[in-house]
């Protein structure tokens, strides 16, 4: 960071201390609806349901692949199970899925990754995404891997309770979540 940009931090941060932090927000959230319009709009709505295209009957003639291929309407999910659990140790196998949407985009939605969690791993099981060091990285494509373990009660980091906000409550813009059941 050159001596120019670390004053220019500098003085953001301490601009942040003279404003009340709500109007910041508001501001934020007009300049963010003004410059993202469709996604201002949009809600969370719950991803689809999958429908599954490849099961372990394929994997036994062709063991490079996947176990399971679930798709839906923006997603392509692979699925690999694996018998142990290299992470935690636990009797539980570990669920690898790999996901990218049909259209190549880097789609990314933490919403919607919880649903695909949520639908082929289970509500309460625990998964990661990994960004590993530099040496160790993987980047061919918009393509992202969760890694799920179903064994582990809970994984030792993130909150111990839930704590979700809708768009109204949301301290960054954020969309609403679906209406009407």
């Amino acid at each position: 960071m050159t001596p120019q940009q670390e004053r220019t931090v500098i003085q953001r941060l301490n601009s942040y201390e003279l404003e009340d932090a709500s109007k910041q927000r508001e501001r934020l959230v007009a300049l963010w609806r003004l410059h993202h319009p469709q996604a201002a709009t949009e809600s969370s709505d719950l991803v689809k349901p999958f429908l599954r295209l490849l099961s372990s009957e394929y994997v036994k003639q062709h063991l490079d692949q996947p176990d399971e291929i679930w798709i839906n309407d923006v997603y392509n999910v692979t699925i690999r199970r694996h018998k142990k659990d290299p992470v935690f140790g636990t009797f539980g196998g570990m669920i690898q899925l790999g996901i990218s949407t049909f259209d190549g985009t880097a789609r990314h939605d933490w919403r919607e990754f919880q649903q695909v969690k949520n639908q082929l791993a289970g509500p309460e099981c625990e998964a990661f995404e990994l960004y590993p060091a530099e040496s160790r990285l993987m980047d061919p494509s918009n393509y992202y891997t969760l890694w799920c373990f179903p064994g582990v009660k809970r994984l030792k980091i993130g909150r111990d309770e839930r704590y979700v906000l809708d768009a109204h409550e949301a301290f960054a813009p954020q969309r609403a979540f679906r209406t009407g059941g």
